[in-house]
């Protein structure tokens, strides 16, 4: 009792407090409003009403986030009696602060001292651009997947002395059912971690039995067993041709600078920079860890396999790279932090502490260069409410990223607004396809006969002088489909044909 009353526990409850406080800040700070960020209270109000079959009438994407993100989200929107933005935030900020934690934790098993706070101080401060090109500050994001990797790597790393079958079985499921919400994971932890613990069986210091038992839920989770089991989407990997190597090892290069620049100013020069330095200090860390004890030794192995990892699976298979590829590498930060804390624990070099005081320095600068989220769709989304009830509107159809879910998460379903593909061929709409993140029972006649008479669809065209121009084919594609509109209404950039009589679907 009076080692849990401590002096050094208390001191570590209370830097643990301390970065769930100021995660939830940073996360209420960048958090986004876009049409993602709707997914968890749309699904919530379906399972409320339809039980459990709400996630076969939900069409999720490939990162599905049924068995990470929904169930902790939903558990807040219990606690806090709202599916509202707070419950999000608190949600995603302990995703952020959890993480931070988690991996302290492991730092300070290794060795217990103070200099493992490090390591809570840089994961917590996370820079502005990682929080929103990153999409940390996201409630739908591969940072929520790095916390259940951590978490996973924690209880393999705990399980090194324990040698228990339960715990060995427990972070098996836990990666396997990881894995089958957020591919992104089985290059980022499942992997390096099979990776991992099949080196350690070959030194005799991980059983066959665990390795085993991991191995198995892996291939699973490779061959898309929980995707059948469950009529969920598959990630489909294609490699890409060489010249798209280049351009994405370009754009690698470009977020990973920007994402752990150790500067107060961004540009190509610091990005590269930081880099170059970053190397040099992982590759000592990684020498120093490998040749340590077991515990070092595992984290130093699952760091190198999951950077290396995510990095060549990046270049080699990626086809869209931009700035908010960041997404993809969040879980360098957590392992480049992991590594160079622990190589400063083992050998107290302090060029070590500086690079992580740095780079924690520079994060705390960003948020003066980036005061905003990624995508701040507030404001415009609360003129379109107002818009749509200054003209009697409170059903109709457009395309996603105009805003449809939020307005049916803003009013609560008093608006409701149904996404829709339009063809890129033809610009007219495919009311026979399922959009992704929409709810198929929306297309159905049992929903669409309980629909008001007076409809709008959303067009994202505004009509010009020029004829032949793109938005004009747009607008005469939906007027051709649909037939001629008793109104015409433009918003912003959009143009809503109104029907007074109920659109004909087919």
């Amino acid at each position: 009792m009076s080692e849990f009353f401590s002096a050094r526990r208390i001191a570590g409850w209370c830097f643990a407090l301390l970065a769930v406080v100021v995660s939830v800040l940073l996360t209420w700070r960048y958090f986004p409003i876009e049409p993602d960020v709707a997914n968890s209270p749309l699904v919530w109000r379906g399972f409320l009403s339809e039980g459990f079959s709400v996630f076969h009438d939900w069409c999720p994407t490939a990162d599905n986030w049924y068995f990470t993100v929904y169930p902790i989200n939903f558990l807040f929107f219990i606690l806090t009696g709202s599916d509202g933005m707070p419950a999000l935030i608190i949600s995603t900020a302990l995703f952020v602060s959890l993480t931070a934690i988690i991996a302290t934790w492991m730092l300070n098993r290794v060795e217990k001292s103070y200099a493992s706070l490090l390591a809570l101080l840089t994961l917590t401060c996370l820079p502005a651009f990682v929080l929103t090109q990153g999409f940390a500050g996201h409630p739908f994001s591969h940072y929520s997947t790095n916390f259940f990797g951590v978490l996973a790597l924690a209880l393999a790393f705990y399980n090194l002395q324990r040698n228990a079958l339960w715990i060995a079985l427990l972070y098996s499921l836990l990666s396997f059912f990881a894995s089958a919400s957020d591919p992104w994971f089985l290059a980022t932890f499942y992997l390096p971690l099979l990776l991992t613990l099949s080196y350690l069986a070959l030194k005799k210091q991980v059983r066959k039995t665990h390795l085993l038992l991991f191995l198995i839920t892996f291939i699973m989770s490779f061959t898309h067993a929980p995707q059948r089991w469950f009529g969920l989407p598959k990630q489909s990997f294609t490699i890409q041709p060489l010249e798209q190597w280049w351009t994405n090892a370009g754009w690698a290069w470009h977020v990973l600078g920007k994402s752990l620049n150790l500067f107060f100013f961004d540009n190509a020069l610091a990005q590269g920079l930081s880099l170059v330095l970053w190397l040099g200090v992982l590759t000592y860390g990684f020498v120093i860890a490998l040749k340590n004890g077991l515990q070092a030794r595992f984290i130093a192995l699952c760091s190198f396999f999951s950077i290396s990892g995510i990095i060549a699976s990046f270049i080699i298979s990626y086809d869209a790279p931009a700035s908010n590829s960041a997404r993809f590498f969040i879980n360098v930060i957590i392992f480049g932090v992991m590594l160079t804390t622990l190589a400063f624990i083992i050998r107290r070099r302090w060029p070590l502490a500086l690079c992580l005081l740095l780079f924690a320095a520079s994060s705390v600068g960003s948020y003066n260069q980036i005061t905003r989220p990624y995508l701040d769709q507030q404001k415009p989304t609360d003129e379109y409410i107002a818009f749509l009830q200054s003209h009697q509107l409170s059903y109709g159809y457009s395309e996603y990223w105009l805003q449809a879910n939020i307005v049916n998460w803003f009013t609560n379903g008093k608006i409701h607004i149904t996404s829709v593909w339009f063809n890129p061929t033809d610009n007219k709409i495919n009311f026979d396809a399922v959009r992704g993140q929409t709810m198929a029972s929306w297309l159905q006649p049992a929903f669409i006969n309980t629909a008001p008479q007076r409809q709008f669809v959303a067009i994202a065209a505004v009509a010009d002088n020029d004829p032949h121009s793109v938005a004009n084919q747009r607008l005469d594609a939906i007027r051709s489909q649909l037939g001629r509109p008793d109104e015409v209404l433009v918003f912003h950039d959009r143009t809503l044909f109104v029907y007074n009589n109920r659109i004909a679907l087919r």
